[in-house]
């Protein structure tokens, strides 16, 4: 049973920092070099510098058990032999989880004056990782140990021979041989959005005093403007969730969705940020003007909410009463509308929601004079992606093919009734 711990930090100027701890409870001294120096200031996010050091801490946990000193054997020009690779790499398979479930151990200082929260010892499991979380482990486990090879054979001989990197690059070559294969990702595969009755099904669910909604009377207005907004916008779970009061132009019915990686103002450990570009959006009449009663009737009425400006709250009694909405509670939110009618509404989730914007563009697009070109422009803009990124050929590409079964449905038809 291995004591390796990570967890988050926040800091005064709001960065999000990961921590690996060994098991004294102190930094891990070389994980924490190599997360700061080969991920962070590579200008990588916290929650890739997070996974990546989830990675190092799988293959801690590993030589713990194996009593393999890694450090002192890379010293020696001694590296992992391949059966140890095949054992370390069967070992990439498990998963870690904590006894409250979540999987991370959080320690938050906010002001830098004190420490809240509460560790919890991570364990391995017998419930295996998904092919796509063990083919990135392994990735990051073969770049820590190379790293972690020619920092030791420099710090003992100041300099790496072509034969020591060449041993090196060995062992990592070899550990990534271990990952699982990705096959090609398939065009047909790509998840299409709601159907257009199902879209007006959740919007008739979520509509305040409907007689299906599933909430309380508390929480019924800001779940409708939830939805209303995946729907007309589009936009991602940590753009929804980071959205400021401060952001809306009730006067004009537009909303600014802005990047602010490490806002100190953001109490919520895990910091739901925008990845797209930031960009201003145009919001109908009706929603602005729904958002804005939110704003002045419940979300007020959440009196620990006026100490922040972030536009989602929870409105449930007790000591989240008033804070920032979680993604957890956003997911809930969505969970429990797709309960009230799972078949129209499966899979249901803000990524859905956003294929489902994308296809109702498309379709508005047909109904225009804009060029292809006119059209990718408008949909990178709007999306967030840089023009020219490819991201927004994907959506047409989709569109294209559902236009073409349509078509190629109306030829078989028109055939069967000519032989009629």
């Amino acid at each position: 049973m291995n004591q390796f711990r990570l967890f988050f930090v926040i800091f005064s100027d709001g960065e999000r920092v990961p921590v690996l701890t060994d098991q004294a409870g102190n930094p891990h001294w070389s994980a924490t070099l190599f997360s700061v120096t080969q991920i962070r200031n590579a200008g990588k996010a916290p929650n890739t510098t997070f996974a990546a050091l989830g990675a190092v801490r799988s293959l801690l946990a590993w030589a713990d058990k194996r009593g393999v000193q890694l450090e002192e054997r890379f010293a020696r020009r001694e590296y992992l032999t391949e059966a140890e690779i095949e054992s370390l790499a069967n070992h990439a398979r498990s998963s870690f989880r904590s006894p409250e479930g979540g999987g991370k151990v959080v320690i938050s200082l906010p002001r830098l004056r004190r420490v809240e929260g509460a560790r919890a010892q991570i364990e391995a499991s017998d419930r295996g990782v998904s092919a796509g979380t063990q083919h990135a482990r392994l990735s990051y486990i073969a770049k820590y140990l190379t790293w972690l090879a020619t920092r030791f054979i420099e710090k003992t001989a100041k300099k790496v021979s072509d034969s020591s990197r060449a041993e090196i690059k060995e062992m990592a070559l070899a550990l990534k041989l271990k990952r699982p294969k990705k096959g090609p990702r398939s065009r047909l595969s790509s998840r299409s959005g709601l159907s257009e009755v199902a879209r007006e099904r959740l919007l008739q669910i979520a509509e305040i005093g409907a007689e299906d909604n599933p909430f309380g009377s508390a929480v019924q207005h800001r779940n409708e403007v939830i939805v209303r907004i995946l729907d007309e916008t589009g936009i991602r779970a940590g753009e929804l969730l980071a959205l400021k009061v401060t952001d809306f132009d009730f006067q004009k019915n537009e909303v600014v969705i802005a990047r602010r990686h490490g806002d100190p103002d953001d109490p919520r450990v895990k910091q739901p940020v925008a990845k797209t570009l930031d960009r201003r959006i145009p919001l109908s009449s009706e929603l602005g003007k729904m958002a804005s009663n939110y704003v002045l009737t419940d979300r007020r009425s959440a009196f620990p909410a006026r100490r922040h400006r972030f536009l989602f709250v929870v409105h449930k009694e007790g000591k989240h009463f008033g804070h920032p909405l979680s993604a957890k509670g956003l997911s809930k939110v969505l969970s429990t509308l797709k309960q009230r009618d799972p078949k129209r509404l499966a899979g249901l989730c803000c990524h859905i929601m956003r294929h489902t914007n994308n296809d109702r563009f498309s379709e508005l697009m047909d109904t225009t004079n804009a060029t292809a070109a006119e059209e990718e422009q408008m949909r990178s803009y709007l999306m967030g992606w840089k023009e020219g990124s490819g991201t927004s050929a994907t959506y047409t590409r989709r569109h294209i093919q559902r236009k073409a079964r349509e078509a190629f449905l109306k030829l078989q038809q028109r055939k069967r009734k000519d032989m009629t």
